[in-house]
């Protein structure tokens, strides 16, 4: 036998946020040899800014939101690759070994099997579509009735305005898959959610909150950093490390990069999922990730103490009851800019996006060209946000049949009169004249209004 087509296997022990024990067995895939899947195959899920954009369109429209689970997905799959794997230890049969009919956890193709898998269910058999762009998130209309649903590999999100329409769904998925009802979403009162490690608390007709506090309380502490020193500020606005503030020993690397990339990426996983406010802090401590100095790493710690004294905290949405806009969406995006406040004089910007009023996400970053001027980078910022901003639009209209403005809001002057003005010739001389062409083009034939805003009520200012 083709010793490149066996496969190890082992036990995955873990205890769930509900305090259940579970085992499951897995193949090794991160010794999987190369001829033994398919590398072109994707695995999709839902992208975090879907689910924002349809939790606050539907706190809006007071829609029904229903949390399901499909057990051992993955096993649904069918495997096309010959492969087989070793028998787990404790069976004594060493010189046996067992062929995969499916899908098994921890082969690389598994997951790209059950998307393809559940996306053709869910079109062909379920009478779905899924949006264009937006790869996991699938729509059913019938005449005023919507259905909505997002897809987190077995997790599963129904937006819904019409209860028979999700009750024949989640009745189509049972007659197929071992699918769970974890949250029905009719309590009277408020309905609790939790999207992988998101907790979302929904009072409907009302309000809606965001937290992580109880994956930030068993999380945190295994870092091995005192939390008991409170800090009342996430970092210091600025400071970047000197050169010979990055210098590490050999040993020093091998002992703290790993702890770095631990830390940083739950920082990363909760700053992008609700807490915007620490995305500039998160934004620059990455950069550093392979050079865990002591300067670094007192950064790091105290992002981390900041975040577990205010573990608490949570994003809080309103339903709007604006008459005038409630039959309309409004996409709002403020953008700003830090002029050569970073290393080799790059600008940092950041980005705040709006629907309804309410913040769906967030973004701070480098800037990848060097600016040189305080209103170039301003531009740059702006430019960022454009895309995206189409983006967007295009699952609002999928999900909302009500018309939608877009506006990008700004507190340089400067930069609303570079895009409105009609002379471009004195542009010719500038480094930044054909990103700020090409942007003037998508702010006109997407409609975009730009609109000033001082600079003292610029909340994007604290991710840049």
């Amino acid at each position: 036998m083709n010793p490149n087509k066996i496969i190890n296997s082992t036990f995955i022990f873990n205890v769930k946020r509900d305090n259940k024990h579970k085992c499951r067995l897995v193949a090794r895939g991160d010794q999987q040899s190369d001829g033994t899947y398919k590398k072109e195959l994707v695995a999709n899920t839902v992208h975090h800014y879907a689910l924002m954009i349809c939790l606050s369109n539907f706190l809006s429209n007071d829609y029904d939101i229903i949390q399901l689970d499909i057990s051992s997905a993955y096993l649904y799959a069918e495997l096309e690759e010959d492969l087989y794997i070793r028998a787990p230890p404790h069976m004594k049969l060493n010189n046996k070994v067992f062929r995969l009919r499916k899908s098994l956890y921890g082969l690389k193709q598994s997951g790209a099997n059950w998307y393809a898998l559940i996306k053709d269910y869910l079109i062909n058999k379920c009478g779905m579509v899924e949006v264009l762009g937006w790869a996991c998130v699938f729509i059913k209309e019938i005449g005023n009735k919507k259905l909505i649903l997002c897809l987190f590999v077995d997790d599963i999100i129904l937006f819904t305005n019409n209860r028979h329409l999700a009750n024949i769904l989640i009745n189509t998925l049972k007659s197929r898959f071992d699918t769970k009802i974890i949250n029905e979403g009719n309590n009277s009162i408020t309905n609790k959610y939790d999207i992988l490690g998101l907790e979302i608390e929904y009072q409907k007709g009302e309000s809606m909150s965001f937290g992580m506090g109880k994956s930030i309380e068993e999380k945190l502490p295994k870092f091995n950093i005192n939390l008991d020193i409170r800090k009342n500020v996430p970092g210091v606005p600025g400071l970047i490390p000197k050169k010979e503030e990055l210098i590490v020993t050999e040993k020093e690397y091998k002992q703290k990069v790993k702890w770095m990339q631990m830390v940083i990426g739950l920082a990363s996983y909760i700053g992008y999922k609700y807490r915007f406010d620490l995305l500039y802090y998160i934004n620059v401590l990455a950069r550093y990730t392979l050079y865990p100095s002591q300067t670094v790493i007192e950064m790091t710690k105290q992002l981390v103490q900041y975040l577990w004294w205010t573990r608490h905290k949570k994003l809080r949405w309103f339903k709007n009851d604006d008459e005038e806009n409630k039959d309309k969406n409004r996409l709002t995006v403020i953008a700003d800019a830090a002029f050569a406040s970073q290393d080799n004089y790059k600008s940092q910007y950041g980005n705040y996006y709006y629907l309804n009023d309410n913040v769906i996400g967030g973004k701070s970053s480098k800037s990848t060209l060097t600016c040189t001027s305080s209103t170039e980078a301003e531009i740059y910022a702006i430019s960022e946000s454009i895309p995206r901003i189409e983006l967007f639009e295009r699952l609002i209209n999928k999900i909302n049949d009500n018309p939608i403005s877009k506006e990008i809001i700004t507190d340089s002057k400067p930069s609303i009169s570079s895009f409105n003005a009609i002379d471009e010739s004195r542009m010719k001389a500038k480094f930044f004249t054909t990103r700020l062409l090409r942007s003037k083009e998508e702010v006109k034939r997407q409609k975009i209004e730009m609109s000033y805003i001082d600079t003292k009520k610029q909340h994007s200012r604290y991710i840049n």
